[in-house]
């Protein structure tokens, strides 16, 4: 029996795989939804930059993150606010695996507000976890219910100073 075992469990190690990421979207603006070209992405594993590159005039980007490392992923545009997003690739894994699991990840800028605090924007966006083992990545939604409150409310104030200045100005030249 406890061959049976072994040998089941040598199948198994051999038939399973373990993944690669690969995180690939599209950058827009957060009022038109259209796509941001020439937007500066970054990405740092554990602290460290690894590489930056710009996206396409369709604001496209694609980035393939390794195994047993802590990501941060950072977006930013001449005029806009920063952002980010983190994840974590550790774990454990099968050898030699080779398979790339694809995610599809959408990241959103808008426009800086003057005298405006805006830096909570530069603590991630999301935080997730990719298990190389399975393929699978899964979203924090503790930490997005926590951050939710400040979003909402540094957005609101966005909003608010932005019809503000939109008024001021409809009503100078009248």
């Amino acid at each position: 029996m406890r061959a049976f075992i072994t040998a089941l469990l040598a199948v198994c190690a051999l038939t399973s795989t373990a993944a690669e990421l690969r995180l690939r979207g599209e950058v827009t603006d957060h009022v038109t939804r259209q796509p941001l070209g020439e937007v500066l992405v970054r990405v740092y594993r554990d602290g460290v930059k690894e590489r930056s590159f710009t996206t396409g005039p369709g604001g496209r980007y694609s980035v393939s993150l390794q195994r047993g490392g802590e990501y941060i992923i950072r977006f930013s545009l001449p005029g806009h606010v920063t952002k980010c997003y983190a994840v974590d690739t550790k774990g454990p894994a099968w050898e030699n695996d080779k398979r790339e699991v694809s995610v599809d990840v959408e990241m959103t800028l808008f426009e800086k507000v003057p005298d405006l605090d805006l830096s909570f924007f530069d603590m991630p966006m999301g935080l997730a976890r990719f298990c190389p083992m399975t393929g699978f990545l899964k979203w924090d939604k503790a930490y997005e219910e926590r951050i939710a409150p400040e979003v909402s409310r540094l957005m609101a104030e966005v909003r608010l100073r932005r019809e503000a200045s939109q008024g001021v100005t409809a009503g100078v030249g009248d």
